[in-house]
């Protein structure tokens, strides 16, 4: 089978590195992987996945109309492309943005051939109900566009319990929608060996402290501004420290308040290669998972949450739902809501002072990444595609 895999923002090394999983995979089912990115430059990868690349210039620091003409340049960008691949079987276009997946929709009929939709955010829900998309002709139209990708793909995967409710709310089948959530890569960090960057400044911090970490990007969604204002709340508990790693349109700002509360608990650090940030996991103590105080993003299944349990880290949130519901019942974390700060903070000097109840977390965090394991996923998701293949074969 030829599987022509859409994902703008495809990353090998940094950040989100699910579709090189899930390819990396398929390959080693005996498949051909064709992934058509707008990041990097074109190569083929040791493992023989085929990239090809746009170009397509793209960061978070970009305004909110040159990153729309990022998402158009390459929308026309890899349907020319895909336009090109031969003897394709499926397509698996990975959103976001929206329009990947009218790309793929596209191919689909120009090929005719199936096309399969995974939904890593709920567009347009998660703009609209944070006031980013307010006109209603446009929230009209991509609404529109969004069920003509629902009822065209074959099949979609979605990365959370709580967006496949929502999709099936719009009125999408449930057999359709198939949950498949971020990946826990339990072989990779096994692999991984616990490591502080070199610097003495970053050791001489980090020794005989507590430390809550971050790694990701440091946006106004991320809502990193929490964890400051946590760390304002803990300044006098010197033996609790709160790193953050990455990049984004906040950094600065974070910076700037560190300095300006003379926050000696935190630590800013720059973006990192997954392995460095992975081996700095396995340094710190626990996991913080943040998002800006809005129902919508309580849906989210970020990366770094599935990162800190394969390196057997307990995880605290700073919102509820299906995240908070897996971390209780297995006694990995805890969430809180935003504005319960008491709460926040009484939980993370619990496991400071307490040993025994922070092993049992640690215990707890690591044999909940094996329901997440990497391989376990992708075979699930390479089910899927078989199944849409066989589904619009059914249909010719």
């Amino acid at each position: 089978m030829k599987i022509l895999y859409i994902h703008q923002h495809f990353q090998k090394e940094k950040g989100a590195t699910r579709s090189y999983e899930f390819s990396k995979y398929f390959l080693k089912q005996g498949h051909n992987v064709t992934l058509i990115t707008g990041t990097g430059m074109s190569e083929t990868t040791a493992e023989g996945l085929d990239v090809i690349s746009t170009e397509t210039k793209y960061n978070q620091k970009m305004s909110k109309w040159r990153r729309i003409q990022a998402f158009v340049q390459f929308m026309t960008g890899s349907f020319r492309l895909g336009l090109k691949q031969k003897s394709v079987d499926v397509i698996y276009a990975t959103s976001t943005p929206l329009t990947v997946g009218l790309v793929g929709l596209a191919l689909s009929k120009v090929k005719r051939i199936p096309f399969v939709f995974e939904v890593r955010d709920v567009w347009p829900d998660v703009p609209v109900k944070l006031g980013y998309l307010k006109n209603r002709y446009l929230i009209g139209m991509l609404s529109y566009l969004e069920k003509q990708l629902y009822k065209h793909a074959t099949q979609v995967v979605v990365l959370s319990p709580a967006m496949k409710e929502n999709i099936v709310a719009k009125g999408v089948m449930s057999e359709k929608v198939h949950v498949v959530e971020n990946l826990a890569n339990n072989e990779a960090m096994k692999r991984v060996i616990a490591k502080i960057p070199a610097s003495l400044a970053i050791r001489s911090w980090m020794q005989d402290r507590f430390v809550v970490v971050h790694p990701g990007t440091m946006g106004e969604v991320n809502g990193l501004q929490h964890l400051v204002n946590i760390a304002r709340e803990m300044k006098d508990k010197s033996h609790i420290g709160f790193v953050l790693i990455g990049e984004g349109s906040e950094k600065e700002k974070l910076k700037r308040q560190v300095v300006e509360y003379d926050l000696k608990n935190v630590l800013i650090l720059d973006e990192m290669p997954k392995k460095e940030v992975q081996s700095f996991l396995k340094c710190c103590d626990l996991g913080a998972m943040t998002v800006k105080d809005a129902r919508i993003l309580w849906d989210n299944s970020a990366n770094k949450f599935f990162d800190f349990l394969a390196a057997g880290l307990p995880v605290i949130l700073n919102y509820q739902g299906w995240q908070h519901d897996v971390l209780v019942k297995s006694g990995a974390g805890a969430g809180f809501l935003y504005n319960d700060q008491t709460g926040y903070c009484r939980f993370i000097e619990e496991l400071a002072q307490d040993k025994a109840r922070y092993h049992r977390a640690q215990c707890a965090s690591k044999q909940l990444s094996e329901d997440y394991d990497s391989e376990r996923l992708a075979s699930r998701v390479h089910d899927i595609l078989v199944k849409g293949v066989g589904g619009h074969e059914a249909l010719r």
